[in-house]
C-alpha cells in the first residue's frame, strides 16, 4: 500500500532562515513517521542550507521564480494576473497524487493561491507570522479573513495567534516549534560574549541592539557582541558599528547551518525584533541554556520567556531598558547562572522534539 503523501509548499528553501530549517526539520520527521514528503518551493536557489535527505524531493515554481525576478514589469504582473493561477495548477498537478492528504502551505501568498485552484480543499496554512504583520498589506489581510476560515485548519505556533485566527472563524490548531539540536552540556556562561542569531534585515531591527551595546560597552569594555547571519542589513550595520566606534566589540559573524557553538561559547542571548511569530532563535538560546533578553512585541518572545525567571522583556525600541537588562545580566553572575539553568530546562519542559511531533501526527491523523 502506497505510503501517504504530504507536500510541503513553501516560499523558498534556499534562504537559510528559522522558517527553513524549520520545514528541513518537519520533513524529516515526516519521512522517518512513514509518510511520503516532497517539498515545493516558489523561489529557485542555488543551495539548500540545512542539510535534507536525498529521498525528500524539492521541486520549484518556475513561474514564480521569473516572476519574483521581474517584478517591476508591468507586462509580468499582467501575465500573473491572467495566467498565475492557470500555472499554479498545472505545477501542483505534476506533484499532488491519489495519495496526497495535505498541502502545507508555509506562507499566506501560497495559501491564498493555491486554495483557489483545484487544490484548495487539500490546503492547510502553516502561519509564520503574527496577523499584525500583515497590516502593511491590507489586500493579504482581506485575503486572509476571506479564505482562512474555509481551510480545513490553520496551524499557528503561539497563543496569541491561536487567538487571533479564531477570532476569525478558523479551525485553528496551536504547534510550536521544537528544536533541532540539544547540547550535551549547555553553555559555561564562562565567555564574555553576547549573542544575537538571525537575518539582517529591517524587521530584527539589530540596529537598536548596536545603539544599546554603545551603553554596555562603556561599563563593561572587555565584553564583545557577535551577530550571526547575513542579509540586506549588512552594509548599514556596519557603518553604524564604525560610526560608534564599536569595531573592537561588534563581530557580525556569517551565518551557518551549525550554529549551535555560537550559543555555547556566549553568555547571553539578546532580541530587538519588530515581530516574531515565535522565534526559533530564542528557542535556541534556551536550550543551550543562555538567559535571554528580547523586546517584547505583539507575540512569540512573550511566549518563551518567563520574565524574571528565564530572561528579559523590554518594551520595543527602549534601548536604554535594554541595555541595562544587559548590564544586569553580565554583571550578576548568580543570576545570570539562574536563569540560564531554567531556561534549558523550561525549554526540554515544553518543546522537546518527542512532545511536538505528537502534535504533528495527531493533526495529521484528524484531516
Amino acid at each position: 500500500m502506497p505510503a501517504t503523501h504530504i507536500i510541503l509548499f513553501t516560499p523558498s528553501i534556499f534562504t537559510g532562515g528559522g522558517t527553513e530549517r524549520v520545514l528541513t526539520d518537519l520533513a524529516h520527521m515526516l519521512y522517518e513517521e512513514g509518510f511520503e514528503v516532497t517539498i515545493l518551493s516558489s523561489i529557485r536557489g542555488s543551495k539548500i542550507l540545512f542539510p535534507l535527505r536525498s529521498e525528500i524531493p524539492v521541486h520549484t515554481f518556475g513561474f514564480a521564480s521569473f516572476r519574483d525576478r521581474h517584478a517591476g514589469s508591468f507586462a509580468v504582473k499582467v501575465v500573473n494576473k491572467l495566467l498565475g493561477k492557470f500555472f499554479l495548477s498545472r505545477f501542483l498537478k505534476q506533484h499532488v497524487k491519489a495519495e496526497t492528504k495535505v498541502i502545507i502551505s508555509f506562507s499566506a501568498d501560497n495559501t491564498n493561491d493555491c486554495f483557489n485552484t483545484r487544490y484548495g480543499n487539500l490546503v492547510v496554512a502553516f502561519e509564520h507570522f503574527p496577523f499584525e504583520a500583515y497590516d502593511a498589506y491590507p489586500k493579504a489581510q482581506l485575503q486572509i479573513r476571506k479564505q482562512y476560515p474555509h481551510l480545513q485548519k490553520v496551524i499557528v505556533l503561539t497563543a496569541h495567534q491561536e487567538n487571533k485566527y479564531k477570532e476569525m472563524g478558523c479551525n485553528v490548531v496551536r504547534i510550536p516549534n521544537t528544536y533541532s539540536f540539544c547540547p550535551e552540556a549547555p553553555a559555561a556562561l564562562t565567555n564574555k560574549i553576547v549573542v544575537s542569531v538571525g537575518h539582517l534585515n529591517r524587521i530584527k531591527r539589530r540596529d537598536l541592539l548596536i545603539t544599546a551595546w554603545k551603553e554596555v560597552v562603556n561599563a563593561y569594555p572587555d565584553w564583545q557582541l557577535h551577530i550571526v547571519g547575513d542579509g540586506p542589513e549588512k552594509e548599514q550595520l556596519e557603518h553604524q558599528i564604525n560610526n560608534l566606534h564599536l569595531s573592537e566589540n561588534v563581530k557580525l559573524l556569517h551565518g551557518t547551518s551549525k550554529v549551535e557553538e555560537y550559543y555555547t561559547h556566549a553568555s547571553l542571548f539578546v532580541l530587538t525584533s519588530a515581530f516574531e511569530s515565535f522565534s526559533l532563535v530564542l528557542l535556541e538560546a534556551k536550550v543551550s541554556g543562555l538567559p535571554c533578553v528580547s523586546f517584547n512585541v505583539v507575540c512569540g518572545p512573550n511566549e518563551l520567556i518567563r520574565e524574571g525567571v528565564d530572561g528579559f522583556l523590554v518594551t520595543f525600541g527602549d534601548t536604554d531598558a535594554l541595555a541595562a537588562r544587559i548590564k544586569q545580566l553580565i554583571g550578576d553572575e548568580e543570576l545570570r547562572y539562574s536563569m540560564a539553568q531554567k531556561a534549558r530546562e523550561d525549554a526540554i519542559n515544553r518543546f522537546h522534539p518527542s512532545l511536538i511531533k505528537q502534535q504533528w501526527l495527531s493533526l495529521l491523523q484528524n484531516i
